[in-house]
């Protein structure tokens, strides 16, 4: 079914628009909010971990005091056994509470039940403190309190004969004396001031490992209320901190914190229930908690929960500590429209908006396909007549939009160049058959069931058979000798075509001529596709004369290697054998120097023959014999000779071209510094990366530029660089402590002549 261009146009632009809008909006809100939630965690997280510093800051003071009073007393600077020991004490302890402001006493309770203690007390003027010491001597026990100002001056003295306290019997004596460390009881209400704290006791020892006592301080945790009501958690979250056992310890409104039962007066840490606080409730019971044989909450990591109160999206993190030995946890709420909120009133607007951008789009929509249609319907009328092969209709489309406009100029353009195209064409066809009538090469064209389609005047001269004979006739049946496996060698060949097609290389194999002569030729192939059909284009190439020559070189390496490589051989032997058997020293240097000679031209031998056969040249054995020949040449001379090399074991093999200059280039290198350099070391540093051959050969023989100038012009230096010039490279000359030759040839683009393929490696 077909349906109109305008209705296309009105129904494409609505769709358009809310077609946008639905996946811009959604998408863009719901990033939006997973981002804004997880940046409501990062502060909640962020929070906890300002809240959890905070309060390890607040005790690390009351463990320290507790450790320093532990310290003092084993290494008795402060001691409770004399009447000084005791004044030291209470001043120490007096020290102690002035210091830190939210400690709300401290104490030392010994085995013998002796008992000394500082604590605040307002009972008789605001911020004096009142000290507590109770002593079992030999005429019984004894309990003497003492009140003093802020200024440590004695305000009244009594004794109280009634008093009963034993501080081995007080829990935070015996948790210290069974765990043996410093131990922390759980938060409560201080009597006298009314404000929550806890406890933290350990025991301490003398230098002999026995008891003393036990120390304990009495901690405000008042003040981590204060610091939790001053953090602001989004814009209407809130922070507190629970203990185990559900107990609320920290919140911003301290008076909520204390619950009052009964009519005795005695109070309590307020639960979460108690706080009368709804969202924090819905926070609490939000969460699966579990619970210890002790009914404690035991909760390991951070968690993550969200919640609905009064209709409000919440979301809730809790935190416990990291030191196990305060069992408390944070709790942070935010609702989440502290930062969905806008996003959610920009989403309606969005939609209000696209329901506009809707009426406009389809006003606008009808307005453009009726001045659309108009052309359009002109260039269909004419895309008719081409389609039906009449070029002669001019196409008549005037419009004002550009593209139209530019189509209807392309089909008139398309008209011109389609008449032009078959001029080509043809043109093109008188070339090509000039091309492959002239060939010297075989060119043969053959369908995918390897039937000849084409076959050029040259393939009727290297095989004998004329292109009537041929057409329709397999390739291989033809160019094969008939035997009983010419079908297997056959489908071998098509195996091999399809290898070229990939690879773009040639091979070699005996074909047969017309006469039945073995003719070796040279085959190659391209893939082609004509009208849906596989076809394959055969280059061959008749070889029989490369072939010869191959054999003449063949012979002639063999020739250099037994002949005069031989006989090079044996006058090498026989000078070496009568250099160590001859006494007389200047017979003994004439035959090492023809040993040395013979040695050289056994090697430039072996240059020749690798030029005559790429085969036996790799960067391996090049270097070796490079390396042989340099020392050996520059040990007769009394220089020192190093040589470094770096080979990339992908680079391609070099051709008998690059060995043999780049050896003949060293070689003149070594002999200009031979003679010119009065060098005592020479280095050659050789890296083959595949892309390029850099060589640097250093000598020591301190030149400078001014020589290197006058030398430039030299005849050694400027058969290097002509040599260089050749290979397509660079020659650069530097002074530095001496004369450093560099050297650079490319191995890759444009430079077949010096490297082999890597499959030939």
């Amino acid at each position: 079914m077909k349906i109109s261009m305008r209705w296309a146009t009105i129904i494409g632009s609505i769709l358009l628009v809310w077609g946008a809008n639905l996946i811009i909006i959604p998408s863009s809100y719901f990033n939006s909010q997973h981002i804004l939630l997880r940046h409501s965690r990062d502060i909640m997280a962020n929070i906890s971990d300002l809240t959890m510093e905070q309060s390890y800051n607040h005790l690390y003071k009351a463990r320290s005091a507790a450790n320093l009073t532990k310290l003092l007393l084993s290494s008795r600077v402060v001691t409770h056994e004399s009447a000084v020991g005791f004044g030291a004490l209470e001043h120490y302890f007096f020290d102690q509470l002035a210091t830190y402001p939210h400690l709300a006493g401290i104490y030392f309770g010994t085995p013998d039940g002796d008992f000394f203690y500082v604590n605040r007390d307002n009972s008789r003027i605001k911020n004096g403190f009142r000290t507590k010491i109770i002593k079992h001597g030999p005429k019984g026990r004894t309990c003497k309190l003492t009140w003093r100002d802020s200024n440590y001056k004695i305000l009244a003295r009594a004794n109280d004969p009634s008093d009963t306290y034993d501080p081995r019997q007080r829990p935070w004596y015996r948790k210290a004396i069974r765990n043996n460390h410093i131990v922390w009881t759980d938060p409560y209400i201080f009597f006298t001031s009314q404000r929550p704290g806890i406890t933290i006791a350990g025991p301490s020892y003398n230098a002999q490992g026995h008891l003393q006592g036990v120390v304990g301080v009495d901690i405000d945790i008042a003040e981590l209320s204060t610091f939790i009501g001053k953090l602001r958690v989004g814009k209407s979250g809130e922070a507190f901190m629970l203990n185990r056992n559900g107990d609320v310890i920290a919140y911003h409104d301290i008076k909520r914190l204390i619950v009052h039962t009964g009519p005795s007066g005695a109070t309590h840490l307020a639960s979460v229930d108690e706080l009368d606080n709804p969202v924090i409730t819905k926070a609490f019971a939000s969460v699966k908690w579990h619970y210890d044989k002790d009914g404690n909450m035991q909760l390991l990591k951070p968690l993550f929960t969200s919640f609905l109160c009064k209709g409000k999206r919440y979301t809730a993190m809790f935190t416990p500590f990291a030191d196990k030995k305060l069992p408390w946890i944070i709790g942070v709420y935010i609702p989440d429209d502290d930062y969905l909120g806008e996003i959610k009133h920009s989403r309606k607007l969005n939609i209000i908006y696209t329901i506009l951008l809707s009426g406009i789009a389809s006003l606008l929509a009808m307005a453009f396909a009726r001045a659309i249609t108009r052309p359009v319907v002109a260039l269909q009328e004419a895309a008719r007549a081409i389609e039906k092969n009449d070029m002669a209709p001019t196409i008549m489309a005037d419009s004002i939009f550009q593209e139209i406009q530019e189509t209807a100029d392309g089909f008139a353009r398309m008209q011109k160049s389609i008449i032009d195209y078959r001029q080509e064409l043809e043109e093109r066809e008188k070339l090509h058959a000039a091309i492959t009538s002239t060939a010297n090469d075989a060119i043969i064209l053959i369908d995918q069931d390897d039937n000849i389609s084409y076959w050029n005047p040259a393939a009727e001269k290297i095989f004998g058979f004329s292109s009537k004979m041929v057409m329709g006739t397999n390739i291989f049946k033809t160019i094969m000798s008939p035997d009983d496996e010419a079908e297997e060698r056959g489908a071998s060949l098509r195996a091999h075509i399809q290898r070229l097609n990939d690879s773009g290389r040639a091979f070699e194999f005996m074909a047969v001529n017309a006469q039945g002569t073995k003719i070796p030729i040279e085959f190659s192939a391209a893939h082609l596709t004509i009208k849906g059909r596989q076809h394959e284009v055969v280059v061959i190439r008749d070889i029989s004369e490369r072939k010869r020559h191959e054999k003449v070189k063949k012979d002639l390496v063999n020739d250099l290697h037994d002949g005069i490589g031989g006989n090079l051989t044996n006058i090498k032997l026989l000078a070496e054998m009568n250099a160590a058997r001859t006494t007389d020293e200047e017979n003994r240097r004439v035959l090492e120097n023809i040993a040395a000679v013979c040695q050289d031209s056994m090697l430039e031998i072996r240059n020749y023959m690798d030029i005559l056969d790429d085969r036996e040249i790799n960067w391996p054995s090049w270097l070796a014999d490079l390396r042989q020949y340099c020392f050996k040449t520059m040990e007769a001379h009394g220089i020192g000779f190093e040589m470094h090399h770096v080979l990339n074991p992908k680079a391609c093999r070099p051709s008998s071209l690059l060995a043999m200059n780049m050896f003949k280039i060293i070689k003149e290198g070594l002999t200009n510094i031979i003679k010119h350099a009065q060098a005592e070391k020479v280095r050659l540093t050789i890296i083959i990366d595949g892309e390029t051959l850099r060589l640097n050969l250093v000598d020591d023989g301190g030149a400078d530029a001014g020589d290197i100038e006058r030398n430039r012009h030299g005849r050694g230096i400027l058969s290097m660089q002509a040599r260089c010039r050749d290979l397509g490279g660079e020659l650069s000359l530097k002074a530095e402590n001496g004369l450093n030759i560099e050297i650079i040839i490319p191995l890759k683009a444009g430079s077949e002549h010096l490297v082999c393929r890597q499959e030939d490696v």
